[in-house]
């Protein structure tokens, strides 16, 4: 069996449900990673310290049930915050 890689909720009971092709008695190697669905802080890497704190607030905000802003609803909430002048 090659390499495999594959996404699992863990229940409850902390059971990790395997695909179907892994032969049973197959000793594997499992690396846990958690998957937040935010593909920058579920792969970025950050170089710096600076960059270590930010990607760690971001995740806290996620964590904690903020919304990440589209470029659109960004642009939306400056404007409101301006008291719905436009940008010029």
């Amino acid at each position: 069996m090659n390499s495999l890689t594959f996404e699992a909720r863990v229940s409850t009971d902390h059971f990790v449900p395997v695909p179907d092709e892994v032969p049973a008695g197959t000793l594997v190697r499992i690396h846990l990673e958690p998957v937040t669905g935010d593909a920058v802080t579920d792969h970025y890497q950050p170089r710096t310290e600076l960059g270590r704190k930010l990607i760690e607030l971001r995740r806290a905000y996620v964590r904690g049930g903020g919304k990440l802003l589209s470029d659109d609803e960004l642009d939306e909430e400056a404007r409101q915050r301006r008291g719905g002048v436009a940008d010029v």
